[in-house]
């Protein structure tokens, strides 16, 4: 595979290693789904999927992409994979990483579905043609590339007219939450938020520290509301909705620990999802 930029190639390195993206991003094979749950949601039994499904979907989404072309674009990992094709969706995925595309197989054959897998880069997605795909599904990955204007023009390419493409970004406002540094994050008050993510390019400094301010660049990206909103409007799609992540748990009589991913989820609001749609002909 040839590499767009030092982006690709880091990520690439990354994602095949497991490590600190896999952890805090949580990409991993499930494979302990009940597909019950499944058959419940679209049969109107269950308002909603299980958890973790649920917090990162549009629910009339699912709903809509039973039984049609999915693209779950640099998705790789048996999460997204699984809950499409459990939904009786024909399902392909594209990742960068090797290791991932191996998960998505892994879990279709632990559930005995079909998958297709593609090894590329979420910017170039040549090996589909021209609208190929009902849905383009998208949980947080554009993070990991400078500009998300090359994605979406590639994902109006592979939509189908009146196709839905379904994007999930980080907060740019609550961004430097997610850094590992001692300046960020909880400090035992509440969390702080301690430099501006306009530079966009996440760094590692010379202690291990991520940072925007200094060092080499992780291959992590920090993407403002401008270019995610304008960049759909300018590429042609029409923005259906937006939704923000929050972990149930936040709504339950259960104690999280500060500093937790709960805990941080339900105090700030650190992703959120576009929902945008392709003309119909």
């Amino acid at each position: 595979m040839r590499f767009i930029d030092d982006a690709a190639r880091i990520n690439h390195q990354n994602w095949n290693k497991g490590g600190k993206f896999e952890h805090h991003y949580g990409s991993q094979e499930v494979l302990h789904v009940n597909p019950e749950d499944f058959r419940a949601f679209l049969e109107g039994r269950a308002e909603r999927l299980p958890d973790p499904f649920a917090v990162w979907a549009f629910p009339e989404v699912l709903r809509y992409a039973a039984g049609k072309n999915v693209l779950c674009l640099a998705n790789g990992g048996g999460q997204q994979s699984v809950v499409f094709s459990l939904l009786g969706c024909r399902v392909s995925v594209l990742d960068i990483s090797e290791l991932q595309l191996e998960r998505d197989r892994m879990a279709a054959e632990h559930y005995g579905y079909d998958v297709v897998t593609v090894h590329g880069d979420m910017r170039d997605l040549s090996a589909f043609a021209d609208a190929s795909f009902d849905l383009v599904y998208q949980n947080i990955s554009i993070v990991f590339v400078p500009d998300v204007r090359p994605v979406y023009r590639e994902v109006v390419r592979v939509l189908k007219p009146g196709g839905f493409y379904e994007v999930w970004h980080c907060n740019p406002a609550t961004f430097a939450v997610e850094l590992d540094n001692p300046s960020s994050g909880w400090d035992g008050i509440g969390y702080r938020i301690s430099e501006s993510s306009r530079s966009k390019v996440v760094r590692r400094d010379s202690d291990g520290h991520e940072t925007f301010r200094e060092g080499e660049p992780i291959g992590e990206y920090a993407h403002q509301l401008s270019d995610i909103f304008n960049g759909l409007i300018e590429s042609g799609l029409t923005i259906e909705g937006v939704s923000e992540e929050s972990d149930e748990s936040a709504h339950l009589d259960l104690p999280l620990e500060p500093g937790s991913e709960p805990h941080k989820r339900s105090i700030v609001s650190l992703y959120f999802g576009v929902l945008a749609r392709k003309a119909p002909d």
